[in-house]
Formats: C-alpha cells, structure tokens, sequence
C-alpha cells in the first residue's frame, strides 16, 4: 500500500543506465543490461504482489495527483524550514563539503542526489529517503577521494573500529544475532495487547456503547484505524486511494466549510452517528443541525446522534 516502493524501481532504472554507460567496452555494456534487466523484472514482478496488480505500479502517482494530499496532510506539505529541519542540517553539509573539500560526483550520482532532494523540499514525505539513500549513492564516489585525502596518515581508531564491523559476519555471527533476536522478540511479544499509536477516542465509543449507539458513522479519517480495531465499519480511514479522490475531496470540505455539504452526505449515506475531532468546524454546524444532538466530548472527539436514536439522555 505505501508507494515509497516505486523509487526503487526509479533508482534501479537510473542505476542500470549508469552501469551501461560506464562499461569499458560493447561486450561489457550487453552483459551489464542483461543483468540489470533481470534485476528489473524480477522487482516489477514483486512490486505487482499487491491487492491492485497491474494498477499498484500507478498508486505512487495517483495519490501524488489527489488534489486533498498536500492541502491536508503534514507529509504531503513542503518542509516548514521556520523550525528545526534535519533536512536543512544535511544540506549545510553537503553544501560545506561540496564547496570547501571540492567534493566531485559522477553525473548519474548527482542527477540521483538532485532527484531526492527535489522530492524532500516538495513533500515533507521524502525526507527520510534523502538520509537513507543519499549516504549509499555517494559513498562509492567519496571513498577515492577521502583517501587520496588522507594520504599515508595511519588511520584513526574511529575508522579501523568501522573497518572491521564492516567485514562479513561469520556464521557463529549470524546464529548469535538470531538467537538474540529471537529471544528478544519472544519477550517483548508475549502477553503483547495491540494499542492505537495515537490519540484514540476510547471514551467516546465507550459512551456510544453504554447508549446503544448503532448504524453507520461518520468518522474523523484519523479514527478509522481504531474503529476497524474495535470492529467498527469506518465510514473512511488513512487508506485514502481506495475511496477516490472525489469522494475523498466532498468529505473533507463537508468537513471543513459550513454549507449544505455535511446535511446532504449525512442523509445520502443514512449517517446515524458522528465521531469527529473537536477541531472540525463540521462539529459546531452539526451542534446547530436539526434533529442532531451532542452526546459526548473531550479533547480527543466528539460524538453527535441523531434524535431518533434510541439513546438514553
């Protein structure tokens, strides 16, 4: 479901066209397309193992286009860089390198780096892809020059403690990382109770059960989880891409702006109860709405009923 996947196939792409055109000679560019083709393939058919097939490889770009991401979504929005940003740190740096220590790039590796950074200053999103992806898309470029930089100068404890945990593991290695990982598992899973990450309106089901609330809900999006969980049919969720843009875009503006909007979707969809955060300007309209009803509140959700529910006041 994440479309983060899709940039690997990008970066196979972009790594493959670079393995052509660095080979020495013909025969040496044929043999790196084949394997690269290969490698292609084989990753096209894993990413189609999803529940859309064929479609799942245009997620990515359908939910990029939906008109509500970036407007109401934090990821989806440009770094706000009026607070402290990783990113800016790591382009301090880079830049700090690149013009003082003359750092020097192959073309492709620049044209990789460019890419992310665009995708971080765009959305918020890619942030984390530039700290992880980044550093392994340089490093085989900045090795030879940090060493011709270094010079005979023998090398620091730093540096021979990382040479040697960058050798191989051994299988004893392996079979004690296992075992450690396996005990570990096994001792924090036990007896484990699935819980909300987040702020989850458990009082307030709490209070729609104890009144015999029932029927179809309208959900803040960020409850949906936890609904599901409790085995409640959300009315929508985080999925998002599932629903449509449309339908996706006429809940958030029922959400958001007073009109018609909301009366209408609560009657076309047979809405018996609400369940929205307290920010929602859709909670102050529906305190106001006819034949509605406030039946609980706290700083994490409100819940609205419909006076024909059978609900003790």
């Amino acid at each position: 479901m994440h479309p983060s996947y899709i940039l690997g196939l990008g970066l196979a792409a972009l790594f493959a066209g670079e393995a052509i055109v660095l080979a020495p000679d013909w025969r040496s560019r044929v043999r790196a397309a084949r394997g690269w083709r290969l490698f292609g393939a084989l990753a096209i058919l894993a990413a189609l193992i999803t529940p859309y097939g064929v479609d799942g490889l245009l997620l990515p770009f359908k939910l990029t286009d939906m008109s509500f991401t970036s407007a109401i979504l934090m990821e989806w929005q440009s770094p706000n860089f009026q607070r402290v940003e990783p990113l800016e740190l790591w382009l301090t740096l880079l830049l700090f390198a690149g013009l003082t220590l003359g750092w020097r790039l192959p073309p492709i590796r620049i044209g990789v780096v460019l890419l992310l950074l665009h995708m971080a200053l765009k959305h918020a999103h890619y942030a984390e892809l530039v700290g992880f992806v980044a550093p392994l898309v340089l490093a085989p470029a900045l090795a030879p020059q940090l060493r011709v930089r270094s010079g005979d100068s023998p090398a620091a404890p730093i540096d021979r403690g990382m040479a040697e945990l960058a050798k191989p593991a051994n299988a004893t290695g392996i079979a004690l990382a296992g075992a450690v990982l396996l005990a570990v598992s096994t001792a924090g899973l036990h007896g484990v109770v699935i819980r909300p990450t987040v702020a989850a309106p458990e009082r307030a089901l709490a209070v729609a059960a104890a009144h015999h609330v029932e029927g179809p809900v309208l959900n803040d999006y960020g409850f949906g989880g936890y609904l599901m969980l409790r085995g409640i049919k959300p009315f929508v969720d985080g999925r998002f891409l599932p629903y449509g843009d449309a339908f996706v875009r006429r809940f958030f503006r029922a959400m958001q702006v007073p009109s018609d909007r909301l009366p209408r979707l609560l009657s076309e969809y047979g809405i018996t109860w609400t369940l929205l955060s307290p920010t929602y300007p859709a909670v102050m309209l529906l305190d106001h709405l006819p034949g509605w009803r406030r039946l609980y509140a706290d700083d994490i959700a409100v819940v609205h009923v419909r006076d024909d529910q059978a609900v003790a006041r």
